[in-house]
């Protein structure tokens, strides 16, 4: 069965850049829909203030995929300004968001991380651990929570604090490359950076992400655009009522009048492999079409039956986050 990772997948970028976007040429945007795929009558429709979606095909045969568009009436840089208050994080359900991690991170930074209320089943999940899908762990990870099967409830914690903290440390200097894989068997390894750089390439077939952007992203931490705003939290959400900690990187890129908010997951403990969302903001003559694609990478729509599966994900992430938007959009008329 398909799980609604969906609901991690929805926070698209909190981030404010507080200087001013540099000069460029941004492509109409209507061309920029018609680019995409969509028909008159669905241009129309966006213009109209419905959230439209595109088809799209998937980067790689473990990936969900969805994209679509709507207008605000906000400019680029107002939209942006209201996404950093928080106001979609408050409008997800059965989840926890954390505040923003310090630069730089320490232990400290995970100091409201707690196993409860299973707290018991939690530990033993992480001192039982196996290569496989049940966590998503390194074989590193995983010698160090078998050496704490005897240890207190409260070394455990400390230790998955300090993996968390390790992989965020690993991240930050050496971008996708510093991802550690999860281990699957004894021999086989998923690199999640893998994963999120097919995404990211992928989205350089249409005009959803500008070249420059593009490059920022696969490049990350090197290479970043003057004016680019970052910022990392940790979350905690219940996924068919089992904790799912996730680690999540956000960028702000000035785009000319416009900016490209990108938003990815580069660790979840469980359900998933990682989450890549890109919104590219354009400026329009009432506001600002949003142009929006999540790409969830996972290994539940491998093997028999993944086409079906794949299908069912797809409806029901789209259909989540075209209820999250569409009540973002009521809060702003």
């Amino acid at each position: 069965m398909v799980r609604p990772w969906i609901a991690v997948g929805a926070w698209i970028a909190l981030v404010v850049a507080t200087a001013r976007p540099a000069a460029g040429t941004l492509p109409e945007p209507t061309a920029v829909l018609e680019e995409l795929g969509f028909s008159a009558r669905q241009i129309h429709q966006v213009h109209a203030g419905s959230i439209v979606q595109a088809r799209i095909e998937p980067s790689s045969e473990r990936e969900l995929v969805v994209a679509f568009a709507f207008r605000v009436k906000l400019t680029p840089a107002e939209l942006v300004e209201q996404m950093r208050s928080g106001v979609l994080d408050r409008m997800v359900l059965n989840a926890s968001v954390h505040p923003l991690i310090e630069n730089p991170p320490t232990l400290a930074s995970f100091a409201q991380l707690a196993l409860g209320p299973d707290a018991q089943a939690r530990a033993q999940a992480y001192t039982n651990a196996k290569p496989g899908r049940t966590l998503n762990l390194s074989h590193a990870e995983i010698a160090r929570f078998d050496a704490l099967r005897s240890g207190s409830p409260s070394a455990l914690l400390q230790e998955v604090q300090n993996a968390l903290l390790t992989r965020l440390q690993e991240y930050r200097v050496r971008g996708l490359a510093g991802i550690a894989p999860y281990a699957r068997s004894d021999r086989k390894l998923l690199f999640p950076g893998d994963e999120l750089r097919i995404a990211a390439l992928a989205a350089k077939q249409s005009q959803a992400l500008s070249p420059a952007a593009l490059q920022h992203l696969l490049a990350y931490p090197a290479d970043m655009a003057p004016g680019t705003r970052e910022d990392f939290r940790w979350s905690e959400v219940r996924l068919h009522d089992l904790p799912t900690l996730t680690m999540t990187h956000r960028l702000a890129i000035p785009d000319g009048e416009g900016w490209v908010v990108a938003q990815r997951q580069f660790y979840v403990s469980t359900g998933y492999n990682c989450e890549q969302s890109i919104a590219r903001y354009l400026p329009m003559r009432d506001g600002t079409l949003v142009i929006y694609t999540n790409r969830a990478s996972t290994d539940e729509v491998l093997g028999f039956g993944g086409g079906v599966k794949r299908d069912i994900g797809n409806r029901v992430l789209a259909w989540r986050l075209e209820d999250l938007y569409g009540r973002y959009q009521a809060r702003l008329r």
